[in-house]
This record gives C-alpha cells, sequence and structure tokens, in this order.
C-alpha cells in the first residue's frame, strides 16, 4: 500500500519524474480502442505544466493510421485530443487530463509518443490510523512567506549541555466557521501546506478553490498549489496540476511591512473567503477574474498596468452598484428614456440617424460613474483625493494617453493613488474592516478602515 505523505514527498519537490509501467492513450470518446501503450516516463517541475514519453508496444492498425494522419493535418483539437492511463512502479494508477500528444517515428512500429497535460488525478486507499479525515489540503512549492506565528524550538546538546538554539515560526492555525485551517511550511521552506477541516457550506470540491482565491488576493502573487488533496474517510483523490510559470506581480501586497502590519493579512484572507464561500460557486469570482488581470498587467508595461488599474476600479463600482451581494441588479432602466427610446424607433427618419440617436440616448441609462464614487467617497469607502486621481487619469488612459517618462514622480503617485483606491474597494466588497493601504503622497501607510453600507437603490 501506498503512503499519501510518501507521495507528497515525492511530487511536491522541484523535479517531478514518475517512472510508468504502463501509459496508455485514449480518445476522449467512449467504447473507443487504445491508441499507444507502452512503458514511460512523467516529468515536471517546481511549476507549469507535466510532460509525458511513452515507448509504443503496439502494431500501428487501421484506426491508429487514421488518427495520427488527422493529427498530422492539423485536425480540430477536440478531434484530436486523449487522455491518459497511467501506473507507475509503485503500483498506483493515474488518469492524465486533455493532451494533443506529438508522435516520433524511428521503424515501423517503434517510435515515441510525446505531450503536454495539466493535470494527473488519482485516489488511493487510507491506511488504518490515517487522521486527515474530512480535509482539503493543499500543497504549495517553496515558501508563500507569510506571517506565521506558531513558532517551533530546536535545541542541540553536548551532554547536558544547551550550546545552542534556533527558533523559528513555521505554521499558522485560524478558524472559519466551524472549520479549522492550518498553514504549515516545511522545515527546509521546500513546501507550504494548508489544511481546511470540512464543515457544512465548506466542502470540497468548492473549497479548494476558495482558498486559493483568497491566498491570491491576500499576498498579491499568482499562487496556485501543485498538489490538491481530497481527504475522506476511507480514501482521498490526489491532483497533481499545472501551475503558472511566474507567480511575481509589481502589485504590492495588501500588507507589507513589519510583523505588527503583517499579521492583518489573516483578516484579509477570511473576509474574502468568507465573500467566496457566501456566494458558493466552484468558479472564480468576478472579483477575483478582475484582480488576476491586474496583477498579470502588473509584470509588462507601464501603460498597460495604469489602464488595468482604472478600469478594475470601475469594475468594481460597477459590481457593488450594479451586483449587490453578487447577483444582478433589479434596477429598471429609467422609464421617460425607455418612451423616447420607442418613438426614435418609431420615426419614419434615415436608418443610420435613427441607429446614432438611439445610442446617445441608451448612454442616458449609463449610472454616471463620478456620482457612484461621490457615494463611495461619503460612505468612507476611498477618499476625495483618489476620486480625484481615477477622474483625472481615467479618461486620458481610455482616449490611448501615452506615460510622460519625464515626469517619473507623478506617474508613481498615480500608480500608487489607483493601487489604494483599488484595495479600498476590493476590501469593501469582501465586507473587510481593519487596517487598510493609504498612499499619503509620499509612501504607503496602514490607517483604519471602517466604512458605512451603502444604501442599494430599490
Amino acid at each position: 500500500m501506498v503512503f499519501i505523505r510518501s507521495l507528497i514527498e515525492k511530487y511536491s519537490s522541484k523535479k517531478i519524474e514518475m517512472d510508468c509501467h504502463d501509459i496508455e492513450i485514449h480518445r476522449f470518446k467512449e467504447d473507443q480502442p487504445t491508441l499507444f501503450k507502452g512503458p514511460g516516463i512523467i516529468r515536471g517541475g517546481s511549476s507549469g505544466k507535466l510532460s509525458f514519453k511513452l515507448f509504443n508496444q503496439l502494431p500501428i492498425t487501421k484506426d491508429t493510421f487514421d488518427y495520427i494522419t488527422n493529427l498530422q493535418s492539423g485536425e480540430d483539437p477536440e478531434h484530436v485530443n486523449v487522455n491518459l492511463t497511467i501506473t507507475d512502479y509503485d503500483g498506483v494508477k493515474w488518469n492524465g487530463a486533455w493532451s494533443i500528444p506529438s508522435i516520433n517515428f524511428f521503424q515501423k512500429n517503434n517510435f515515441t509518443i510525446t505531450g503536454e497535460f495539466d493535470q494527473l488525478a488519482t485516489r488511493i486507499n487510507k491506511i488504518d490510523g490515517d487522521k486527515d479525515i474530512g480535509i482539503t489540503e493543499l500543497i504549495y512549492i517553496g515558501s508563500l512567506n507569510l506571517p506565521l506565528t506558531g513558532s517551533v524550538h530546536e535545541k542541540r546538546y553536548h551532554g547536558d549541555e544547551v550550546i545552542s538554539t534556533k527558533v523559528w515560526n513555521d505554521h499558522h492555525e485560524i478558524s472559519f466557521r466551524d472549520s479549522t485551517i492550518i498553514f504549515q511550511e516545511s522545515s527546509r521552506k521546500e513546501r507550504t501546506s494548508i489544511k481546511a477541516k470540512h464543515s457544512n457550506g465548506f466542502k470540497p470540491p468548492n473549497v479548494e478553490n476558495w482558498l486559493s482565491e483568497a491566498l491570491i488576493f491576500s499576498t498579491a502573487r499568482m499562487i496556485y498549489p501543485r498538489i490538491t488533496i481530497r481527504h475522506f474517510e476511507k480514501d482521498a483523490l490526489l491532483f497533481i496540476r499545472e501551475t503558472p510559470e511566474k507567480s511575481v506581480s509589481a502589485m504590492p501586497p495588501v500588507f507589507f511591512g513589519p510583523p505588527s502590519i503583517n499579521k492583518n493579512i489573516w483578516d484579509v484572507f477570511l473576509s474574502y473567503l468568507n465573500k467566496c464561500s457566501e456566494l458558493n460557486q466552484f468558479d472564480f469570482l468576478q472579483l477575483s477574474k478582475g484582480f488576476f488581470e491586474v496583477l498579470l498587467a502588473s509584470i509588462g508595461t507601464v501603460q498597460g498596468f495604469l489602464i488595468s488599474l482604472s478600469l478594475y476600479i470601475e469594475f468594481c463600482i460597477s459590481q457593488i452598484f450594479d451586483k449587490p451581494n453578487g447577483k444582478e441588479s433589479k434596477d429598471k432602466p429609467n422609464s421617460n428614456i425607455q418612451d423616447l427610446m420607442q418613438h426614435v424607433e418609431n420615426w419614419e427618419g434615415p436608418t443610420d440617424l435613427k441607429s446614432r440617436a438611439k445610442g446617445l440616448l441608451s448612454m442616458l441609462n449609463t449610472p454616471s460613474v463620478s456620482n457612484r464614487m461621490n457615494q463611495l467617497v461619503n460612505s468612507g469607502v476611498i477618499t476625495t483625493k483618489q476620486k480625484s486621481i481615477w477622474s483625472k487619469a481615467r479618461p486620458y488612459l481610455a482616449h490611448g494617453g501615452l506615460v510622460d517618462f519625464s515626469k517619473t514622480d507623478e506617474f508613481y503617485h498615480i500608480r500608487n493613488h489607483l493601487i489604494s483606491m483599488a484595495y479600498r474597494i476590493s476590501l469593501y466588497i469582501a465586507a473587510y474592516r481593519g487596517k487598510v493601504m493609504d498612499y499619503d503622497g509620499k509612501e504607503f501607510v496602514f490607517v483604519d478602515f471602517n466604512w458605512d453600507t451603502i444604501a442599494q437603490p430599490g
């Protein structure tokens, strides 16, 4: 029997190498014969996709020949994608996800199949005494640089005499509703695990995405777990998944600085996790998707980062006013404008002029972002200065205005104000109260963030 911990040790390193007794490649369609079969190897690094190499042992049949012909002719991916069934030398059976292979011929029946794929999955029976029951576990490669508070004391002795003492923090525990979430960093910092106890409304598969979302937002890094495990009573589902090649961003995390400041990250994490749980969906929140775009834009051009920040702020404002509680607003268009639109529609004038008139009239139904920002200012969500900076920068950037690099200081002031503003509005959506990052014109400082709930129309 294979131990789950041994698989974690083996496949959460910087280099994954799985020798396979047998790899079978099948079409996704049911009742299709095996295309290729033979020994092989699965490889991967600390991030990115997984890859395979199979040494085919099957003769070429008509079905195989037709498949190879379609593959080499550039057939629609949906017709040539395959999945993998793998048995490694420990006897563990794995399933691989979608892949479009490459075929390297040597002789008539001797050739290799190679390809990349994004996920391996297996179900492992548990041994007696395994205490990880009803838990979702995420394994990240390396240290996540989180403000861990649980300490470890290591003492070295010479006889009865203590000759050295080493103390470091390697774990942190938080409570979320009826669950406990434990962050644990390995002794050599080669991996970080998150274990979350299942509870009512906090179960797989959703919980693994919620934890990832909350962590990405809290750290402002595109970090995903390399291994995900759903621990049940008698067995566990284990996934090895593709992760981004690069996780860095130029977006500062929501908190940075001394431990007295960094510890606030846990309150942000819990607020964001609670927001994910409230909406109760497997897919990432729209708020998360928008934030991910900001992170990706931050490592691109200066222009792109500024545009992304300004658009993200506008998007968040629409989330607050148009989709309260994550649902579409029930507000109806102005009835007078609707009557006027109908009047233009019935007008027997030139078609092109009617279309232009209807386009202009439809803009009257678009809520004023400036008025909405005034409500955010009055409620303490954003500051008057931040509103002023956004109102000045947004039209300029949206219409193709280029950053003047001779005014470097001005650029950094705009960027930093928009970063503070983006975090404030996001944290309001997550119903967070506490410390928040603010730019005071010279540096980032951390101030109290207490707001009044904005009244929704209707």
